[in-house]
């Protein structure tokens, strides 16, 4: 079974994805996600929205050295950027994302929490249940 990976992003990165110049979002927690899964893409404030969907094309695991030496060019980030988030950090996980559609209305913070009041966006990410979220969106558009 497919699952959906919520996951949380600055602004600057999510332009890059979008771009095609990131394609590989990088996270010290690897998730349990494989090839075929989707990730809903929330960019952190100051927007606070639901921005764009992806596919889960691979994940990577490597130590930082050689994430940084194979894939520096599909990170979106400087190096002393990547040295700064992995600097206590034996493993660097990569989440490679493929098929990424920005959505044409960003989903405001404030829309979800109308359907569900404590929801609170995960500070890296975090897994949702597509039925019960399908349902919710056809309660909302009813």
């Amino acid at each position: 079974m497919s699952k959906l990976l919520l996951i949380s992003i600055k602004e600057k990165y999510v332009s890059r994805i979008i771009s095609g110049s990131k394609t590989i979002e990088l996270r010290k927690a690897q998730p349990k996600v494989k090839a075929g899964d989707t990730v809903i893409i929330y960019t952190t404030q100051p927007k606070k929205a639901v921005t764009a969907i992806a596919t889960v094309k691979q994940i990577i695991k490597l130590s930082p050295q050689k994430m940084w030496e194979r894939y520096e060019n599909n990170l979106g980030i400087t190096q002393n950027e990547f040295e700064d988030y992995y600097q206590n950090s034996s493993t660097a996980v990569g989440i490679e994302l493929c098929s990424i559609i920005q959505l044409d209305s960003e989903i405001l913070l404030s829309a979800i929490k109308m359907i569900h009041p404590r929801f609170t966006p995960p500070q890296t990410f975090k897994y949702l249940d597509k039925f019960q979220t399908f349902r919710d969106y056809k309660n909302l558009s009813n």
